[in-house]
């Protein structure tokens, strides 16, 4: 067993559920967010010896989670020439087949979730980061913007939410 395993085995079940949300923002079917979690987890794997201070390892978990996901959707878009774009009724087809299958999914969360996606990279990162809880501070660190910034494009991205929450079909 290498000496990086045990850490990081504990920092990725610590983190799951962080990473599966990462995840669900940047890839919107379950395929890709497969995808996505695996090669976040490679990225994980090869930048943990870089880690020298554990009480940084949510915050350097998070830039390495969204970097990969930016880059896999960057990498998804380039490969079909264009971005990924969804029409409202492929949206309400895919809604209601996720639904169908995970019949407790709360409908606002799957709003949400379909707002979020509709942001752009940045955007999206701020967003999560910040339904995580944390700090502008933490935010900041994590995406390497100003912290003050990260208030001003948290508030457009939260107007922008709202505008895109009213748009989603069935609300």
């Amino acid at each position: 067993m290498p000496a990086d395993e045990p850490k990081f085995l504990e920092l990725v079940n610590e983190n799951r559920n962080k990473i599966l949300r990462v995840c669900r923002v940047y890839a919107w079917n379950s395929a890709d967010q497969d995808d996505l979690y695996q090669e976040i987890l490679s990225q994980i794997w090869r930048g943990l010896p870089g880690l020298k201070e554990n009480q940084f390892a949510s915050t350097w978990l998070y830039r390495v989670a969204i970097n990969t996901a930016i880059s896999f959707v960057r990498k998804q878009a380039s490969r079909s020439g264009r971005f990924v774009h969804f029409e409202p009724a492929d949206l309400t087809r895919a809604i209601e087949a996720r639904q169908a299958t995970e019949a407790s999914a709360d409908d606002r969360i799957t709003s949400l979730y379909t707002a979020i996606y509709k942001l752009d990279p940045l955007e999206k990162a701020l967003v999560t980061l910040f339904l995580e809880d944390l700090t502008y501070e933490q935010i900041a660190e994590a995406t390497g913007i100003n912290a003050s910034h990260v208030g001003v494009m948290l508030h457009r991205a939260k107007k922008k939410l709202s505008v895109l929450m009213k748009e989603v079909p069935g609300e």
